[in-house]
């Protein structure tokens, strides 16, 4: 396994939380291919942020999460041994549930398509 390899399974979040502070985490305000994308979002993001406000949807923001996760795990190299694969999958697994648990607190409060402040 090389250095790099090594760095990155040290560095791959273990919680949510440890997701949306990681260096690699970027959601879509600060990710400008993104922009080109979703314009709507774009217009909303800039008119919310005239006002210090994000302007993306809960949902938008949940997606963001789990992009990001996915992009992370993909960039791990297959060639792993079975051992370690498991517990990185296990890792994924355990961030998707807490995305899922936020995603169905916002559903049941009625936020989850409401812009964030």
């Amino acid at each position: 396994m090389s250095t790099n390899t090594i760095k990155q399974l040290k560095q791959f979040p273990r919680t949510l939380n440890a997701l949306l502070n990681h260096p690699d985490f970027h959601p879509f305000p600060s990710s400008s291919d993104e922009w080109l994308y979703n314009p709507a979002r774009m217009e909303r993001c800039e008119a919310a942020a005239e006002h210090g406000a994000d302007g993306s949807t809960h949902a938008e923001r949940l997606e963001d999460m789990r992009e990001a996760l996915r992009e992370m795990r993909a960039d791990v190299p297959r060639s792993l041994n079975d051992r370690t694969l498991a517990a990185l999958d296990s890792r994924v697994e355990n961030i998707e549930a807490e995305i899922d648990a936020c995603e169905a607190w916002h559903e049941a409060n009625g936020s989850l398509h409401e812009e964030i402040g």
